[in-house]
């Protein structure tokens, strides 16, 4: 049990409560406000520091890659649809330890299958401290995986099977749509099945799509058939941002920084102040195309929007509530209310603002991790 006295409490849904305690018990968050005791309570001072919920990496490889990618555990190749596919069989907790998320505040990931596939399987979130693999699982089957990027063609294409090109790729998915939903129930098999629940609404998309014209293909493709997209990796949104507007798409940026994908697609970071004022929701990954990268690649992206003229509160809703919600997991992360998990983070200075701010303390799960 501890009480976290005297912070300057980022919420995670924008607003900031100064001077603030917080009490932890059994693992959650219990109370909220100024001035609490409780006996037997540790305490820790938060005077002058900020307190933020966990962050979240919304999209990641690590526990699947073998690090340094001797395998990869989530790219099932051996069709261009696998639906069926669970990624939460292929995490390696010792990767994910190896890694030490929480010295930058990640205490969760959604651990998702990579490009390579047109539809590579479900993501699951999982906890991030050095925990039983059980306790560190919060949710499968939370979103599919999808990918309208060159990877698919590249791959399959180098088979000599479909899809070879980009038209191919649309054409699978359509008529694989179109068969599953003249189908009788009956005759759909497990692939057909989870395919169905994508069309349903029973599970969400999150499809990799980088230019323009594989973000308007997503649009035209899953804009028909699924109820909510989440586009990941668009370094051309700005160029769609019509259709993006329109549909209320939610976006996850993953390392512009990468290849210098930022320079090359001529980013306009200052757009997606245009998303959050209608509400489309924007979240971050250290993951590019398929490939996670270093665990400080979020912090830099969380800065170089804040740069670009998008609000600090914005930014950090993209690390923590917005991931949440995207991810089906709000009721239990992403925001420090009562009732939900104790994953909380104190820093020494407002870490989308400066590099010198510092990782002072971590909480997972109501345990103290650093």
């Amino acid at each position: 049990m501890y009480i976290i006295k005297n912070g300057e409490v980022h919420i995670g849904d924008g607003n900031i409560m100064s001077n603030t305690d917080i009490l932890i018990e059994n693992g959650k968050i219990s109370e909220i406000g100024k001035n609490l005791n409780k006996n037997g309570a540790e305490i820790i001072d938060a005077t002058g520091k900020e307190v933020f919920p966990g962050f979240i990496d919304t999209l990641s490889s690590i526990g699947c890659m073998g690090i340094p990618t001797s395998y990869r555990d989530n790219s099932e190749i051996s069709s261009p649809l696998m639906p069926e596919m669970d990624v939460s069989y292929s995490i390696d907790p010792d990767e994910v330890n190896a890694q030490e998320f929480y010295k930058t505040g990640v205490t969760s990931i959604g651990a998702s299958p990579d490009d390579t596939a047109l539809i590579g399987g479900k993501i699951a979130v999982f906890k991030t401290g050095k925990a039983k693999f059980a306790d560190r699982l919060l949710k499968k089957n939370t979103a599919m995986k999808c990918s309208f990027t060159t990877a698919p063609k590249n791959y399959y294409g180098g088979k000599n099977m479909q899809p070879m090109t980009k038209m191919g790729m649309a054409d699978l998915l359509m008529n694989n749509f179109q068969r599953v939903k003249t189908a009788e129930e009956k005759d759909l098999s497990t692939k057909d099945k989870e395919l169905k629940k994508l069309l349903d609404g029973e599970i969400n998309p999150i499809i990799a799509a980088n230019s323009k014209s594989e973000i308007d293909a997503v649009m035209e493709i899953y804009g028909k058939e699924c109820k909510n997209i989440t586009l990941s990796d668009p370094f051309e949104f700005d160029r769609c941002l019509d259709k993006l507007l329109e549909k209320k798409v939610s976006v996850i940026m993953g390392n512009f920084c990468s290849l210098s994908r930022k320079t090359r697609h001529n980013m306009k970071m200052e757009k997606l102040n245009d998303l959050i004022e209608n509400g489309n929701l924007i979240a971050l990954s250290n993951t590019c195309s398929g490939f996670s990268e270093g665990r400080e690649v979020i912090l830099w992206s969380a800065i170089d929007i804040y740069r670009a003229g998008v609000p600090a509160e914005e930014v950090i809703k993209m690390l923590t509530i917005n991931p949440a919600k995207i991810l089906g997991v709000a009721d239990r992360i992403g925001s420090i209310e009562k009732g939900k998990d104790a994953d909380i983070v104190i820093y020494s200075a407002h870490p989308v603002k400066t590099y010198n701010a510092h990782v002072e303390k971590v909480f997972i799960n109501g345990e103290v991790i650093l």
